[in-house]
């Protein structure tokens, strides 16, 4: 009988273990996962200063690649008003920084393109300039094979 309450103990007592293990486990992943979609402005690029706007909002809509969800209305809010401040600079330097902004913050946050180029469309903001060239930049010529 007291072999078996043993045995029965340390059944318990393994699962508790499996227990604090997943417990563990799914505790990382959430921190993982917050690490990955909180961002301050001092982690933007130097061409974002002042279009913080679009980005931090955003940042769970633009690191995750599905294109079926959707922006928060928070997100909408900041793009609209960093965008239309973009638009609304008439030497068109307001338009080239958001896209200098967007575009260096592809790489160096791991933004997808995709959600960046979708995001007006998502937020239903009309924009006076294209989103893909302002997010991808112009398309590049092959080389001159003429020699």
């Amino acid at each position: 009988m007291v072999d078996e309450n043993l045995i029965r103990l340390q059944h318990v007592l393994c699962i508790i273990e499996m227990e604090e293990k997943k417990v563990l486990r799914l505790v990382m992943i959430i921190t993982c996962g917050l690490a990955l979609t909180t961002l301050t402005t001092s982690q933007l690029p130097a061409t974002c200063h002042g279009y913080e706007r679009i980005l931090i909002p955003c940042v769970p809509y633009f690191v995750h690649p599905g294109l079926d969800d959707k922006p928060t209305s928070h997100c909408c809010k900041g793009a609209k008003q960093s965008l239309y401040r973009a638009m609304g600079d008439n030497t068109g330097q307001g338009v080239r920084n958001i896209c200098d902004c967007l575009r260096g913050a592809v790489p160096y946050l791991g933004f997808h393109e995709p959600k960046l180029i979708k995001l007006p469309e998502a937020c239903e903001i009309k924009l006076t300039f294209s989103t893909p060239l302002c997010v991808l930049g112009p398309p590049t010529s092959p080389p001159n094979q003429n020699k």
